[in-house]
């Protein structure tokens, strides 16, 4: 095990060693949340869909295995032996609404059904600030209640609704849920890439809004705050979560520094197109939404280990030694 493994960790609360499975640790946060695990001494399994890149869960001693949960059946193995199951998989909102809908419907419900005829203690699902609606310079907290735009919004307040439901109608199944502002950090390919791009290209073109400040969260917070709410004892109520608020154009002009380039940052009206900020993540800064301080960090111990000066350290040391991530097709 690593040193300096957390005590509070669920593993702990349960009395000893546990199997983890990850559902979606071939994605961004997937990845962070592997090596996460891997620092903290998790014994974790993880599921993929055939043609996914393996290589940070095959780094971190993931055990992979292939599965798709909108098939039930290829999910016996996965969940054997698994004490706790991390759904934090889901298709990004420009895969279609057909895609995300039946994900968060058919998808979590495949997967729950399965982790409770298992067995399976404690099912933390990662939800995101954005079903509270994308409204100009909204602050939210606690006390705000969820609003969808849109239909992924929708779709994920439906996920949550559709676990907490499962929860309450099977209470040896703990569930939990999570919803994290924004992340950035390295290999993201929707904020944090697209920057990069452009400023290799000398001029950093961003959205209009982006000087509004909003809440951000890096993976490393979203994982700890995953397996601090795996170990809690609480009800249904989310737990919501960040690690620090700022502008995107901040964001931006750290990271032409860290480069060490002279590029221009400037705004332009909404836009998308293949290697720059797309619609969705547009959206998303316009809107400027922002998490209030509350008692989710209390409630979980959660302290955020990420501030502005930190992800822009990693996503420059990250890019110098892996600059796969960018080298999609233009």
């Amino acid at each position: 095990k690593a040193e300096g493994r957390d005590p509070t960790s669920p593993a702990d609360r349960l009395g000893g060693e546990r199997t983890n499975l990850i559902v979606g640790g071939t994605g961004f946060i997937g990845g962070h949340l592997s090596e996460y695990f891997f620092t903290e001494g998790e014994i974790s399994k993880g599921i993929f869909r055939k043609g996914s890149h393996l290589r940070i869960m095959d780094q971190c001693g993931v055990q992979c295995l292939e599965a798709d949960i909108m098939d039930r059946h290829t999910l016996h193995e996965p969940l054997d032996g698994v004490d706790t199951v991390y759904s934090i998989a889901s298709p990004p909102p420009a895969s279609g609404q057909e895609d995300f809908v039946k994900f968060n419907q058919v998808g979590l419900t495949n997967l729950l059904e399965e982790a409770h005829e298992h067995g399976t203690k404690t099912f933390v699902h990662l939800s995101t600030l954005d079903v509270y609606g994308f409204g100009s310079g909204r602050t939210v907290g606690k006390e705000s209640v969820p609003s969808p735009t849109d239909g992924y919004q929708r779709a994920k307040l439906e996920g949550e609704r559709i676990v907490t439901e499962f929860g309450k109608g099977h209470p040896e199944l703990q569930v939990r849920i999570v919803r994290a502002a924004k992340a950035v950090g390295s290999r993201d390919t929707t904020i944090v890439t697209p920057i990069l791009k452009m400023i290799e290209r000398g001029k950093v073109t961003l959205p209009s809004g982006s000087s509004a400040r909003m809440s951000f969260i890096h993976p490393k917070d979203v994982s700890q705050a995953l397996l601090k709410a795996a170990g809690s004892v609480g009800d249904w109520t989310p737990y919501q979560v960040k690690s620090f608020d700022l502008s995107l154009d901040e964001l931006a002009k750290a990271l032409v520094k860290a480069a060490g380039k002279e590029v221009e940052v400037k705004q332009q009206g909404v836009f998308s197109g293949r290697g720059l900020i797309g619609q969705y993540p547009a959206e998303e800064i316009k809107a400027g939404l922002t998490l209030t301080e509350e008692d989710s960090s209390k409630k979980l111990t959660y302290s955020p280990a990420f501030n502005l000066e930190k992800v822009v350290t990693e996503v420059s040391v990250w890019y110098r030694k892996e600059p796969w991530v960018t080298k999609s097709p233009e």
